[in-house]
């Protein structure tokens, strides 16, 4: 009976270290502070959303490693998450008013 139970929770270890294996990190590596929102950890194929501060007299840019970003509204960047860790950048540049 004890073999069996230390069976059980082996697999079952074994199958929850599995599920949460395929998350990859998120790391804000520049821009920290226009972002508003952003996941830490996401599963390769999920859509990541990044949330950044509106601003009036310039523009946002955010990039992410191994991954294409696509502005869904002025403040709003999304990409599919990779198979690896992602460092998210988010540049402001001013409006040249010259």
């Amino acid at each position: 009976m004890k073999q069996r139970l230390i069976v059980l929770l082996v697999l079952l270890l074994a199958l929850s270290l599995c599920a949460c294996g395929n998350r990859y990190r998120i790391n804000i590596a520049g821009g920290a502070d226009l972002v508003i929102s952003c996941p830490k950890t996401a599963k390769a194929g999920e859509t990541v959303t990044v949330e950044t501060k509106c601003v009036t007299d310039g523009w946002v840019e955010v990039s992410a490693s191994g991954a294409e970003v696509t502005a869904v509204q002025e403040d709003v960047f999304q990409f599919v998450m990779p198979k690896q860790n992602v460092d998210v950048r988010v540049l402001f540049a001013w409006d040249d008013m010259s």
